[in-house]
């Protein structure tokens, strides 16, 4: 883990939305159960990786959702994005919630309750 002390995403994230969208992955697809690799400081500030957080943004506006995992579209890396800005069809209870994009996040605690539902990813 490599802490990004004084990173900003917002100084190096661009909306160039110039690479598709791969299809969604599911349940069953064995590498959605894999820990996926954590992206490097020089990694989150170069054009390839900005392209695919531009690419997450997209795919969120494209499948009608929230947010998403990149190994949902199989980047195969740990980061996410997610948010709510406006009404959302598929969520039009949920309150607004800052688009964000974590980037190598870690659990660090979970609770031993649980919850079960069916959840959108």
């Amino acid at each position: 883990h490599m802490p990004l002390q004084g990173f900003s995403w917002l100084r190096f994230f661009s909306f160039r939305k110039n690479r598709a969208v791969p299809p969604l992955r599911y349940i069953g697809d064995s590498q959605l159960m894999q820990q996926q690799r954590a992206l490097t400081e020089s990694e989150i500030k170069s054009p390839d990786v900005q392209a695919n957080f531009d690419m997450l943004l997209s795919a969120v506006q494209q499948y009608g959702g929230i947010g998403i995992a990149a190994p949902q579209v199989g980047w195969w890396v740990r980061a996410m994005v997610f948010g709510i800005e406006g009404t959302n069809k598929r969520y039009p209870q949920a309150k607004n919630v800052p688009l964000q994009f974590w980037i190598n996040p870690e659990i660090t605690w979970a609770s031993q309750d649980r919850n079960w539902m069916w959840e959108g990813c």
